[in-house]
Order: structure tokens, then sequence, then C-alpha cells
């Protein structure tokens, strides 16, 4: 690998990618891999930006699946269109029915409620249950923090969004454990907050969780912790790596998101390869691996993705691993990875024994959305027709819950699959039907539409409106080449740290979001540099007028969501796009930069130049056969920063599973000072999560106004609340010491656009010693 595109990637603790390192990579003849490294920069899977939010270099935009192999001036060896009239032809709707329950296996016995907090997401099963009881309805009120610790963290500017920590604390007797931005793995006491030991491992560590495997004997116990080189053996009493476990103490090569599950005399993995492994608990031997990529008729293809990086659960008792995995890659475009996509957006039931997949349930089939399955499956028991019923709960970003049977991954309730649109991207083969569920009700909204473009002022609504115009909206509209589309997805409606369950009584506690997001396709050139185009004519009119905002090699630029919203579009391409007689239009061309808020000089002559410009340099690469097709999501914001849609933005549900019926739904969070009319915005964008207790309580964080809460169980109202440092980025733990009862909130903050800033606070809270 070129060093230039080393420079970009290979360092742990900052992945910035510079301009300067950009140009190089492109002389070099490398933008496939500086891109595909910059994808994993914005989807957060191996980073740890230090310092100020990352934004795409202005001369930069990734392109995804290689050059296009066909002419755009000659359309007779363009790859076909779909048939939009054979498509309408299929019946709308096509049912499927749910499980037959009587024919189910019965429910085993069910798994013991912990009282611990052993492992990131509280248990194997992940329900973020706790079965502590001494903070009640009553009591919650006199909540007061016990103790609050530094991770040491240089945020740099707390006032901007940037990395955060999302490990859930897991606690063992005196010893709390979480990790750093940095990379570290941290033991602090779990009662006074002191730290204990601090060891670094390769960053990220344990980003979204760890497992300590149980021990009578503390002093030999071990953590299992995930990093970007694999999942380290950890002797949690003093933080030293277990040398003897594996190889120098790590299993796997590859990367680790994911708390691993303990399944008998098993350690289950999961990587970004993406595969899921299993490693003897004792020596760490690999007894197997299993691949989560399923290509087409077993061909070679350039499908990638179906990472699992939302998470792994665990029936013990079954030997079965419930896995949730990303969308494919690439991502956006599909028509060079035909087909469903098998194992991708799917919750994926794997024998823990033999490594073979038992079966899998994919929600979207041939993803072009980013709708992957974001949240680790929750397991627990409902009473379905007089039965219990043992199921697996897998909560998506389409605002669904998919409810099915832990043995063979049946629904529990019947759904409905509905006609999808084509789409107008040559070679591209759309789903032909995606899943419409009923039951278990949405807790959120499926699509966005024009009616619920935001309405808190005036000027909000004017901005949202001209940022959307000409954007297509629908269900399961495809992206479309030099145009936008709009959808909820992305981050919402569930996002990573998913819910908790009640598993005495079936009822799952969601927390969500709805926001609007816009994906757009257009073309880039990959061999475009600041000098293409120095010899034509209308080079130097370019590069005065319109390489200010649009390149120098006319790529354009956009904000990533921890930034905004700004976009300006690629114009490579652009002549095989509009006609020319737009192109020439002052008055088109006017009205376009008015509304991007720019007024630059030109003259009709200018835009003839400007446009034999264009021409010249798109069919020079059309021959070269240098055109790629660019696609990325942005955020849609009002003029204010808010969310281009109506409130609430966010969300918390209370959905009984055994009925399929949501309980009651509440808005999470409050925003002041932003209606003219001054009431309050209720419903807030959230990325931390909800812990359910035996006391009959709900504590949640995560929301944009840097409150953790207390709400009631049965009917969500809220009884406490504090505010933090920043926003709690993890579901809080619940854990006991010496017979007190404690809640801790790791408030790093959020790394996205409306959320306040960062910090390096850890903050736990317990009752007065009078109040106990």
């Amino acid at each position: 690998m070129p060093a230039a595109v080393i420079a970009v990637v290979a360092v742990p603790t900052a992945w910035i990618a510079r301009p300067d390192l950009v140009q190089k990579a492109r002389e070099l003849g490398v933008r496939r891999t500086l891109a595909k490294a910059w994808d994993r920069v914005r989807r957060g899977g191996l980073t740890a930006v230090v310092g100020e939010a990352l934004t795409v270099p202005k001369d930069f935009i990734p392109t995804v699946g290689g050059t296009l192999t066909y002419s755009l001036a000659d359309s007779s060896g363009m790859p076909p269109r779909e048939d939009a009239a054979a498509r309408n032809a299929l019946p709308e709707f096509v049912d499927v029915p749910g499980v037959d329950v009587a024919q189910l296996p019965p429910s085993t016995a069910p798994e013991p409620v912990e009282r611990g907090w052993y492992r990131s997401g509280a248990d194997a099963q992940s329900t973020k249950y706790s079965a502590l009881d001494q903070i009640t309805v009553s009591n919650v009120r006199q909540l007061q923090v016990a103790w609050s610790y530094s991770l040491g963290t240089d945020v740099g500017d707390s006032t901007k969004t940037g990395p955060t920590v999302q490990t859930n604390p897991v606690v063992v007797g005196t010893h709390l454990f979480l990790t750093s931005v940095e990379g570290d793995l941290v033991a602090v006491h779990a009662a006074t907050g002191k730290e204990l030991w601090r060891t670094p491992l390769p960053a990220p560590v344990a980003k979204r969780g760890l497992v300590w495997e149980p021990n009578p004997d503390f002093t030999a116990s071990r953590l299992f912790v995930p990093t970007s080189r694999g999942v380290y053996a950890v002797r949690a009493a003093d933080g030293t790596v277990i040398k003897e476990f594996g190889t120098e103490g790590v299993v796997g090569t590859n990367a680790s998101l994911i708390a691993p599950v303990i399944v008998g005399d098993r350690l289950v993995v999961a990587t970004l390869e993406p595969a899921v492994e299993a490693y003897d608990l004792r020596t760490g031997t690999r007894l197997w691996s299993r691949s989560l990529l399923s290509k087409p008729g077993g061909q070679p293809a350039a499908l990638d993705g179906a990472a699992p990086w939302g998470g792994i659960s665990a029936d013990v008792q079954r030997g079965i691993a419930y896995v949730s995995t990303g969308n494919p890659r690439p991502a956006m475009i599909g028509s060079s990875r035909p087909g469903k996509n098998d194992y991708s957006c799917s919750v994926v039931a794997i024998d823990t024994k033999t490594g073979a997949v038992r079966w899998s349930f994919q929600e979207v089939e041939h993803d072009l959305w980013d709708l992957d399955l974001p949240a680790a499956p929750v397991l627990t028991t409902i009473t379905r027709e007089g039965r219990t019923v043992d199921v697996v709960a897998v909560l998506t970003k389409r605002g669904n819950t998919l409810l099915l049977d832990r043995d063979g991954g049946r629904p529990i309730f019947g759904y409905q699959r509905r006609r999808t649109p084509t789409s107008s991207i040559p070679g591209e083969q759309t789903a032909a039907y995606q899943p419409v569920f009923t039951l278990p009700e949405p807790f959120s909204r499926d699509e966005f539409t024009r009616d619920q473009i935001t309405d808190i002022s005036e000027s909000a609504r004017r901005t949202a409106e001209d940022k959307l115009r000409d954007a297509r909206f629908g269900f399961f509209e495809p992206p479309v080449i030099g145009g936008k589309i709009a959808f909820y997805g992305v981050h919402g409606g569930a996002e990573w740290p998913g819910g908790a369950v009640d598993p005495r009584k079936g009822i799952l506690y969601v927390p969500s979001t709805q926001v609007p997001w816009v994906i757009r396709v257009q073309y880039a050139d990959v061999k475009a540099t600041s000098k293409s185009g120095a010899d034509l004519l209308g080079n130097t009119l370019y590069q005065s007028t319109c390489a200010s905002c649009h390149g120098a090699s006319r790529s354009g630029s956009y904000e990533w969501e921890g930034a905004g919203d700004a976009y300006v579009p690629s114009l490579v391409g652009i002549t095989f796009l509009r006609r020319r007689d737009q192109l020439e239009s002052p008055a088109d061309f006017a009205a376009r930069h008015e509304r991007a808020g720019k007024r630059p000089a030109v003259t009709a002559t200018n835009l003839q130049q400007l446009y034999d410009y264009f021409a010249t340099l798109d069919q020079r690469a059309d021959r070269q056969r240098s055109l790629s097709l660019s696609a990325f999501w942005q955020l849609v914001l009002d003029d204010r920063g808010h969310p281009a849609s109506r409130p609430p933005w966010g969300q918390l549900t209370a959905l009984d599973l055994n009925s399929g019926r949501k309980l009651w739904q509440v808005p999470f969070g409050r925003l002041d000072g932003v209606r003219p009319d001054g009431k309050p915005v209720l419903g807030l964008q959230n990325i931390g999560g909800v812990t359910a207790t035996a006391g009959g309580l709900l504590f949640a964080t995560g929301t944009t106004d840097n409150m953790v809460r207390a709400f009631e169980a049965a009917s969500g109202a809220e009884l406490w609340a504090y505010r933090l440092p920043a926003a709690g980025s993890t579901m809080p733990t619940v854990y006991d010491v010496n017979g007190t009862q404690y809640v801790v909130v790791v408030a790093t903050g959020g790394a996205y656009k409306g959320f306040s800033g960062r910090s390096d606070r850890v903050i736990a809270f317990t009752l007065p010693s009078s109040a106990r």
C-alpha cells in the first residue's frame, strides 16, 4: 500500500484524512483504497478521532463500486435499467403468516435473572435489566451523586462533537470496568470512583462492550475485551494481559467492536471480517469460524459488508448465538452485488458447537439505504395462546421489532411484503418487495413524507423545504444519480444501544430517534486532479468563478453528520445529467445559486464557455473510463441546526411483546427556546439507551439536552432527572456494592450534529443512607 494511504488509515487515535494526502493518493491511483478507509472513518467502525469534528476535505468525495465499465455517451453498451411496468404488474402486497404457536417447541427453563452486571448490556441475553429493587418509584426522587470520575481524556474544544465512549460498564464486586476514547481499559472502585488500574490496548477498545468470565476466585478471573486487533484476555484483578491464552493473550486477528458471549466451554466473538468465531475458553484455540458473506450462486462478487457490529446475544441452554448484521457493501449502490445479499441486514442464529447457521431472518433485501440492524438481539419469553414462547426481539432503524421464535426464526406475528419502486441506475436490481410489519406495532415511522417537514418556525420550514426541493419521497424509493431521496433511517428509529426488556413480563422498552436524511448519488472522476482541464480554454474561468465552492477538480463537497449538512454538488458528469439549454440558461443558473446563497457574476457567454469546458472534461473521463458513482448520506437540518422534521424527534416506547401492542409512548427529552410561541420542543435525538430495573423504573439517557432520567415503567411518567456535563453515551449500568444500589452513567457526549459537545466524566448515583 502506498505510504500516502498508510498515513491516512494507520493512525489508530486520529484517522484524520488531510487534503494534501488525498491529492497524493489520487496521483498514486489509489482513490478506491482511500474511499474505503474514509468510509470506515465516517461509519465510526475503527475510528477514534481526537479533537474537532471530522469534515470531508473539499476535494474528496468517496466513490463506490469502482469505475463505470460502460460509456455514458454511447448507451448501446449500458447495462439495462429495471422495467417499472413489469414491477407494477406484480401484486402490491403479499401476505406472510405468523408461526403456529402450537407447533413450537416448549419453552426451556428461563435463564436466571442476574443481580450483577457482568457483560455490557447486563447479560448474555442483552436484556439491559437489573433485578435490583432498592431504588423504586417511591424513592427515586432522592437520588444523588455518589461519585464522579474523569477518564483523563483531552476532549479539546468540549463544545464540539467528536469521539465518545460507547462502552457500557461492567461491574464485578467492587470493580467497575470501562474504557477511554484513547484505547485504555480502566478499572475504578465501584463505590468510590477511585481508579484502580489502567491498561492500554489497541484502539478502539471494547467499543460497544466487553464480558467478564464468572469465577469464584476473582483474582484468577478474566475479562474478554474486543479491540482493533482481536479480543484480549485480561486479568480482572490487575489489568494484565494473560499471555497464555490464544496468541500472546489475543484471539482473532481482525477488529472486533462488540461484547463477546460465553457459551459453555467456548468464547464466541464477532469480527469485522465479517465473521463469527468460537474459541476454546481454556486455551484460546480456534474451534470454528463462520463467514457472514453470502455471494450470489457462490460466484465471485464485489459484495462486502454484513459486519456484525450491532451486537451478539446467546441462549446458553440451546447453544445458539444470535447476531445482528450490517448492510451489504458497496453501500447505496448495489449493481455489483445482485440478489438479496443474504445475511446482511439480518439476524443470524449460529450453532455455537459447530458454527453452522441454524436460521437467518432478513429485514431489508439488497439494502441501498444503510438500514442495517443496529442493536444486539434481546432474548426473552412471552405468552401467546396460553403457551410460553422463547423469542428473540431485534429492533431496527425502520422502527420495527422483529419478533421471532428462537429455534426457527419464524415470525410470531404475520406481516406483509409490499411492492417497491424500481431503480433508474443502470444495472441495479432492487428487491421487488420489502416487509411491512403491523405487529409488533412500529415504534417510529417507516417513511418520511412532505407533510412531516418541520413546523417549529416559519424560517425552519422554509429552510427545510428548500433543502428538500426536488427530493424523492416514498416507500423504499431507491437512490437516483444526480438527485436525492429523503427518508428516515441511518441513525434511527432504534440505534446501537437497542432496548431493555423486563423478562418477568415480556415488555420491551425502546428509545428511538426520528430525523430525516437524504441519500445523494453523483458522478466522480477518479483520475481528476487540481490540474485537470488546465489545457482547456474554460479552465481559467472555472477556477476563478466556480472552484472556490465546487473544488478545483469539480468534485464538490459535503459535511458529515458530526458537522452539519452543508453540501456543494459535484459538477463531474453534469453534461450527462442535464440538458445544454438548462446549463446555459442565466435564469436557471441564478435561481440555483440564489437558493444556495451565492451570486456569482456570470454572463450568457460565460455559461456557454463553462458548458464547453464541462462537456470536454466529461467526454474525456468517459473515454478513459474514469467515471465512478459517489454515494453518501446526510442529515437534513433547519436554519438553526435542528432536525428538519416535525417533533418529536425522539420517543420512549413500552411495547408489550405478548400482544404486540404499544402500552405507552412518550416524548424523550425537552428543548426550550426554539419555538416562537415559547412552547418547548418535546422529544429529542438520542443515542445513549435505556435500562430497566425490578424497582419498576427505567433509567434512560443520551438525549441532546444532556439529561439522565428515571421513568415509571408502568406509565412512562418522568420521575427524576439530572443534567450531565454532556449527553450519556451508553445505557446506564445498575449494580450493588455491599447492599447499596448504584446507577452509573458514562457522560461523554454525542458524535453527531445536535449534541452540545463532550466531556470525560463518568457519574454514579445512589440514594442517601436514610432512604435505602
